[in-house]
């Protein structure tokens, strides 16, 4: 059971590679794997450096310097990141009164959702409540496909064409991928970052409002459903957004310890080996060509960890700087924009 679960994780994630190799680097790739390829290609450029002969390693001074700078290095990364989330996790401490008030916000959502897609309860589980409101907009791209020959215009048709097609593809993918036994909380929040739905958002009102005479009246009703739960994704993401960060902070917290002990230890053991007595290397100079790269590459590998981290957290912010209805992060309502002016 375990190496068909191994299996499954690996073949969901070489699909999230495939779909966009640079979104699965700095977004949607699972963090340890994408820092143990850089682990790999560290000790492959060292190893190539050390037997090229640029650095031979006859001299036993250069190498002790690198290793005591590495642990120097790491045990002070390991504390600053350690107390960054102590401070971050800390700040979750709220009274009974703020907890009650939130609970009832989140419930009032879930209720607002429910009634607006027609579902009298809505899923708890956060990718599958994700996963049922991409589903609903799915259903109302279909609707509107089926009235996308009654524009009476070509342009009003080519934007209702063109809403449908980038919303349909789109909510393909997302109810694929959302359906995955490996996917979670972070996949749904990931996919519902690739698509600017303050724009499709937009679009479905300028159909709905500026070109109400161009479609039958039938048209407006999807049309507003549509936008309504692309507004309600957005909330969701953000809403969201706040539990993934306090979990990526906590893990990366986890990791670091996990990675960096070890990375220490051997940093320190062949320092030690260093000091035995005799001239010369501890080891013949075939085997610290091997052993050396290694060392010193998994010296890096906390700050590997650490920048697949800060580069996700840094995209998922940026992602949702912006307020919606506003969107400065794609040009692609410039149809929409011609017909405003």
């Amino acid at each position: 059971m375990s190496g068909d679960g191994d299996g499954s994780w690996l073949a969901f994630e070489a699909e999230l590679l495939r779909h966009d190799p640079a979104e699965w680097v700095v977004m949607t790739g699972n963090r340890l794997l994408v820092a143990a390829i850089g682990f790999a290609l560290l000790v492959v450029v060292l190893s190539g450096v050390v037997r090229s002969g640029v650095a031979p390693l006859e001299r036993e001074t250069p190498v002790l310097f690198v290793l005591f700078s590495l642990v120097a290095a790491n045990f002070t990364l390991i504390a600053i990141v350690t107390s960054l989330s102590t401070f971050v996790l800390g700040r979750r401490l709220e009274t009974p009164g703020e907890i009650r008030r939130k609970m009832g916000e989140t419930i009032d959502y879930r209720e607002e959702v429910g009634a607006g897609i027609g579902k009298r309860v809505m899923p708890v589980q956060p990718d599958v409540f994700f996963l049922t409101l991409y589903r609903q907009v799915r259903r109302e791209v279909d609707v509107l496909s089926e009235m996308g020959l009654e524009g009476r215009t070509y342009e009003s048709r080519e934007i209702l064409s063109g809403l449908v097609t980038d919303l349909g593809d789109h909510a393909d993918y997302v109810v694929d991928v959302l359906q995955r036994p490996s996917s979670g909380l972070k996949h749904a929040l990931f996919v519902s970052l690739t698509a600017d739905y303050e724009d499709a958002v937009g679009r479905a009102w300028h159909l709905q409002w500026e070109r109400a005479d161009e479609f039958t009246e039938e048209a407006a009703e999807p049309l507003g459903r549509l936008a309504s739960v692309l507004q309600h994704l957005e909330v969701a993401s953000r809403l969201f957004k706040t539990v993934f960060i306090e979990s990526e902070v906590a893990e990366l917290s986890r990791y670091l310890l996990y990675v960096g002990f070890p990375a220490q230890l051997a940093a320190v053991a062949l320092m030690l080996a260093y000091s035995a007595p005799g001239a010369g290397p501890p080891f013949s100079l075939s085997l610290l060509r091997a052993l050396v790269p290694l060392v010193v590459a998994a010296g890096f590998a906390p700050f590997l960890l650490l920048g697949s981290y800060v580069v996700r957290l840094t995209v998922v912010a940026h992602r949702t700087t912006d307020t919606f209805p506003f969107s400065s992060r794609f040009s692609s309502t410039g149809v929409v924009r011609d017909g405003w002016d």
